[in-house]
């Protein structure tokens, strides 16, 4: 078990893993066309409702 973690390739894959699903979740976050539908979320609390109770 420890040569598994000890070797340079287990190494290399991990950082290529890694980097590859930060690249993804970047691309998944920034794609086009949903600016629109994170504005409207980010105005979410900043809403008035008329359900809220007083």
């Amino acid at each position: 078990m420890k040569e598994l973690f000890a070797s340079a390739g287990a190494g290399l894959y991990g950082l290529l893993f890694f980097f590859i699903f930060f690249c993804a979740v970047a691309f998944w976050t920034f794609r086009p066309g949903k600016k629109k539908h994170y504005q409207d979320m980010g105005n979410i609390p900043l809403e008035e409702h008329d359900n809220e109770r007083e």
